[in-house]
């Protein structure tokens, strides 16, 4: 019964994962819910405890949050309502103790949803310029003269934009969620959790960079090559491989320093 507050909020989440591909990544967030919780069954069924009666009253201030979202219009304030209210049918149920085990996984349903538009406007506007100026510089290092104006890279022969697809926003989400996902099912220590959103972070400027680098090393040398989308999507694609590859590297890494250090 605590889902009928949300069936607007799901249904809409549902059509934005389908139209708008950054933030396709969301649907598949329950499926990584799901498993958390699935690796953490036998700790669930290991407790015995009556219901938490506190749990109901979670319940009943998360549904008041999604009638307040439902006004606003704030998908990301309804991810929260929404999270608030499973954990409170969970604490209900099950008890407190189940709670605290299943509380974590939960919470990363609020990573189904895409921020504010205006949050993102803004974070991809000022990942452009920084992505801009770090390629022009990295360009100038190559050998390739280029004038850097805003987000375009005026080259002898071409002139690259640096376009919203290409200032790592997208990445940053997918790549953002990936570490929390790894964070959570495999690790326990919080500086490592951190450890691993930052460097998200940095890998996601840094393919990002590289992509264009990439793309102005080919308009230098074969001018509007550097424009055919199919060579722009598969290196695009390959950035981002690369980067996923270099977080669960770093993820790896952690884990070999935490092992040779105990």
């Amino acid at each position: 019964m605590f889902l009928l507050p949300f069936v607007t909020f799901l249904r809409t989440l549902s059509e934005i994962w389908l139209r708008v591909p950054e933030f396709s990544y969301g649907a598949a967030m329950p499926l990584v819910v799901a498993y958390l919780l699935w690796k953490r069954v036998n700790s669930i069924l290991a407790e015995n405890e009556d219901g938490w009666l506190p749990g109901l009253a979670l319940v009943v201030v998360g549904c008041c949050l999604q009638v307040i979202a439902s006004f606003s219009g704030t998908l990301l304030f309804s991810a929260i309502a929404f999270a608030t209210s499973l954990t409170g049918v969970v604490g209900f149920v099950w008890g407190r103790k189940r709670l605290r085990i299943v509380s974590g996984p939960v919470a990363l349903l609020i990573l189904m949803v895409p921020l504010p538009s205006y949050l993102v406007d803004e974070l991809t506007w000022r990942l452009q310029i920084a992505a801009s100026t770090i390629s022009s510089a990295a360009l100038e290092l190559l050998g390739v003269p280029v004038y850097h104006d805003g987000n375009l890279l005026k080259l002898t022969n071409y002139v690259l934009e640096v376009k919203e697809a290409c200032s790592g926003s997208r990445s940053i989400f997918a790549l953002a969620a990936l570490a929390l996902v790894l964070g959570f099912s495999m690790e326990r220590k919080w500086w490592v959790r951190l450890s691993l959103g930052a460097v998200a972070l940095l890998l996601a400027v840094g393919s990002n960079v590289l992509r264009i680098v990439g793309t102005g090393l080919i308009a230098k040398h074969w001018g509007s090559l550097a424009a055919n989308e199919s060579l722009h999507t598969m290196w695009g694609i390959l950035v981002f491989v690369i980067a996923a590859g270099g977080l669960l590297g770093f993820q790896r890494l952690l884990r070999w320093t935490n092992n040779e250090c105990a």
